[in-house]
């Protein structure tokens, strides 16, 4: 794109492939590299088109002009020599058949689905870019950030051979507004709140506006939401052709999908098979690339170690760690055992509603006291599986900024140690002591009670009547969900819907969040400060992101400060792989990138 930097306008736009990501000048010509279709592209700016390609067969990843040439680095791309085959997932539930109830979204609907946006389909940071999916193009917002439009990819067909057309996204958010699993993220489109409060009158037609002739879709909404291009990344908005029930899909025939894969047999609580998608073609290697395997099978083991016997005993080829008592694992298979990125945050949340939490100087005191290391060993996390955390935004966040005023040692951001001094000091001065509180948590597993159990203690030492209310995980779920319980302590956690701080504090550091219900914001937090900040963060995102940055990292260290939450850990998913399985990739928003893999 050529832009005027008097009128910060775009003049003029040359295509080129798919993925470009180095351009440089060279002789009288500029020269483009395409990452995801391995190609050279020549320009002639005088011109202003493509005069040449070259094809590279493999993915070039640096570019340096020399005189009228350019020397191009370039990593293959896997051999097509890897297709085929079974993979089997084996896990401790059964991917939701219907995709209106994939919240968070799992490795099968990230291979059977498709939205109009997409995060990129890599493991790493690379996996936090936004792409275009069934759009051709990411829209630039108009009327003050309340409108986008997106013009649809041609050709594109569902697994059960319909055309893709552009009414079928408002059938298809129009479901997951009535009943889908979704955190509100599309009741700004207008209409979006009456859907969810009328589910059976849910109308959209206000809202999103569709050209199935020339392919397009406009959203409209009732505010401007900087992170609207993010939730349609989620997979919760994908297209629903005529015909689709209004209602969820629990049995065959599946709801059809886009992607490179469908399910084609399920047996509850037993298995679900995904084969390929007889009418996919891959229009994007960054949005939603062709699969390896032929097959994809999850198979239901409900113990954690009865899944990794399998993988060992190459009866499965892929589990998804999430059991605190393998931390052997990485040292007896240290190639066979992988983390993504820290985009999570496990917390105890205290009640700023109910005493003693109620006082400032209390819940800086129990944030102060806490062994945040002695707890990771209660959970027996893998070496580098977890780490230590003080503030709610994650270390592998974009924008977090290490800040951690409650440790002993160096003032470096990082959490060191318990300062229990500073903690018995606070709570004398709080006038707090002898409150009674109850700790509520989960008896399972027996680590997370073992953890619930040292609070106890620790609230105890400090000079509080505290007791340990631990219930079966059903009931503590529903309980911490229930404003009616009004619970004074329990752990939990969260993790990124996307990478912005929005998805940190809408949920669970705003004002509006504290009296939903069913909030996330257990710790009932409210200060208007940082709410204003967080609205001028959200405000300045598209213009000056750097401002963004700095508002949100104001607002974040508020929240440290003010002690809603005490911060535990920060931690990775982990994924433990058999002998025959390669390419493994975890996406920091989708997970397990199933498809990318394959088995030898």
């Amino acid at each position: 794109m050529k832009i005027d930097p008097a009128t910060e306008r775009i003049t003029d736009t040359i295509r080129v492939g798919d993925g470009p990501s180095t351009l440089v000048a060279a002789g009288d010509s500029l020269w483009v590299s395409d990452e995801f279709d391995a190609t050279l592209r020549r320009i002639d700016p005088q011109a202003g088109r493509v005069v040449h390609t070259v094809h590279l067969g493999s993915s070039p990843r640096g570019m340096a002009a020399a005189g009228s040439g350019v020397w191009v680095a370039a990593r293959p791309f896997p051999s097509a020599s890897h297709r085929g085959g079974t993979l089997t997932v084996v896990d401790t539930f059964l991917p939701d058949l219907d995709p209106a109830l994939g919240y968070p979204v799992d490795g099968a609907h990230n291979t059977a689905y498709d939205g109009l946006t997409a995060f990129r389909r890599s493991g790493g940071a690379a996996g936090l870019t936004l792409v275009p999916d069934l759009a051709i193009r990411l829209p630039r917002p108009a009327d003050g950030g309340t409108t986008y439009t997106f013009t649809l990819r041609r050709g594109i067909r569902y697994s059960n051979g319909k055309l893709l057309r552009a009414s079928d996204f408002r059938r298809g958010i129009q479901r997951q507004l009535s009943f889908g699993a979704t955190p509100g993220y599309y009741e700004v489109i207008r209409g979006g709140s009456a859907c969810r409060q009328h589910p059976r009158r849910c109308d959209l037609s206000a809202g999103i506006l569709t050209d199935d002739a020339a392919g397009t879709v406009t959203f409209r909404l009732v505010q401007a939401d900087p992170d609207f291009l993010y939730k349609l990344a989620l997979l919760l908005a994908v297209p629903a052709p005529p015909g689709t029930p209004s209602h969820i899909i629990d049995r065959a025939p599946f709801l059809p999908g886009t992607g490179p894969y469908m399910i084609s047999q399920v047996r509850p609580n037993k298995f679900m098979t995904l084969v390929r998608n007889p009418y996919f073609r891959q229009w994007s290697y960054a949005a939603q690339p062709a699969g390896y395997p032929s097959v994809i099978r999850y198979e239901q083991v409900k113990d954690q170690s009865a899944q990794v016997s399998a993988v060992i005993a190459g009866r499965g080829d892929l589990a998804d760690l999430e059991s605190p008592d393998l931390r052997s694992l990485p040292v007896q298979y240290p190639a066979r055992v992988h983390f993504g990125l820290k985009l999570g945050t496990e917390y105890a949340f205290l009640n700023t509603r109910l005493p003693p939490f109620t006082n400032l100087k209390a819940r800086q005191a129990v944030n102060y006291a806490i062994d945040r290391a002695r707890i990771l060993q209660f959970f027996h996390y893998a070496s580098g599986q977890a780490t230590a955390a003080c503030q709610m935004l994650p270390p592998d966040f974009p924008g977090h900024q290490g800040y951690c005023p409650y440790t002993t040692g160096a003032g470096d951001g990082a959490w060191h140690g318990p300062d229990l001094e500073e903690a018995q000091r606070l709570v004398t001065e709080s006038g707090t002591t002898k409150v009674p509180v109850t700790v509520w948590i989960s008896d399972d597993p027996p680590t997370y009670k073992a953890a619930g159990s040292y609070l106890v203690g620790l609230l105890n030492d400090l000079g509080y009547r505290a007791r340990l209310h631990a219930v079966p995980w059903d009931q503590y779920h529903d309980a911490i969900y229930n404003p009616r319980l009004n619970i004074q302590v329990g752990i939990w956690g969260w993790g990124a819907d996307f990478p912005a701080p929005s998805t940190f504090f809408d949920p669970m550091l705003s004002c509006q969040s504290a009296d939903e219900p069913g909030t996330q914001n257990m710790a009932r937090f409210c200060h208007p400060q940082v709410d204003a900040l967080a609205s001028q963060a959200l405000a300045a995102q598209a213009t000056d992101p750097g401002a963004a940055r700095r508002l949100w990292a104001q607002a974040g260290r508020i929240v440290t400060d003010q002690a809603p939450y005490v911060p535990i850990d920060n931690k990775t998913l982990a994924g433990f792989v058999s002998s025959r399985l390669g390419n493994y990739q975890m996406s920091p928003e989708y997970g397990l990138l199933v498809d990318q893999m394959w088995v030898r």
